[in-house]
């Protein structure tokens, strides 16, 4: 639905759109929804949208510590909205309608429930695993979130497989395999994925970009490996972005002393 401008003295007629709502972002899942009174920063954006300052219903939130006012989540805010906690509950022009200068606003934020995923503006990975505990996305299975891995999926390759980001929180084996290479996807904020050898053949886990993986003595490595023989089974990879999604994180979570071979 279009909101029109006008304003007092307007000849008779549509005037132009001054903002849309989109349609809801919540489904009739299983949990009722849960609202708070919020107090808004004006300093609160929309990246996405033209004028930034216009918020779209949907918009992902975080809280400031230091002033508990809500404001758009930024995965690489330290002020706090670095946190996914809320979601705005209607589109709100942030700027005063006769100065246009930035002004706060006080509304409804949505703290709970079922939402359509496709209906939230300005979420990511990690976004997704921070609301899990008040959030059910209508795109994934109950139960996620417990553990990075679990109610997700396995999957088992035997030969080499290119990982895409829709296989995020996986767990990869490779039983009955002849030596397994998996290519990581295009750096996201959020993406995490696990890597087990479960035979004795070699197992490495590639980035396509190369030299972005913070690995054992190495924050430029393009790969790693377990390729020693003898310390192959059982050796495992848990892979994930940082938060501004510019770097792998390689942690070493074996079963024993397997070698890792970075490159």
């Amino acid at each position: 639905m279009s909101v029109l401008g006008g304003g007092v003295g307007g000849v008779p007629g549509m005037g132009t759109v001054v903002y849309e709502f989109q349609s809801s972002f919540m489904w009739d899942g299983p949990f009722a929804p849960r609202y708070t009174s919020a107090q808004f920063s004006s300093a609160m954006v929309d990246s996405g949208n033209t004028p930034t300052t216009t918020c779209r219903m949907g918009l992902v939130l975080g809280k400031i510590t230091a002033t508990n006012l809500w404001t758009n989540y930024s995965a690489t805010a330290t002020d706090g909205s670095q946190v996914a906690q809320g979601i705005l509950t209607v589109g709100l022009s942030m700027t005063d309608p006769q100065s246009t200068t930035p002004v706060q606003r006080f509304f409804g934020v949505c703290v709970g429930g079922c939402v359509k995923a496709s209906g939230l503006v300005g979420i990511d990975g990690l976004a997704r695993e921070q609301m899990r505990a008040a959030f059910q996305f209508d795109d994934e299975l109950p139960g996620r979130g417990w553990f990075p891995f679990a109610g997700r999926q396995f999957q088992n390759k035997t030969t080499n497989y290119v990982v895409v980001a829709s296989d995020n929180g996986t767990i990869f084996t490779t039983t009955g395999g002849t030596g397994t290479n998996f290519t990581l996807p295009t750096l996201a904020s959020g993406l995490s994925f696990m890597f087990y050898n479960s035979v004795d053949q070699n197992m490495t886990v590639t980035s396509a970009a190369g030299n972005d993986m913070f690995a054992f003595n190495d924050l430029a490595a393009s790969s790693v490996a377990f390729s020693s023989g003898g310390a192959k089974i059982g050796g495992c990879f848990v892979v994930f972005s940082n938060a501004a999604g510019t770097a792998w994180h390689v942690m070493t979570m074996s079963a024993g002393a397997n070698t890792v071979t970075v490159t």
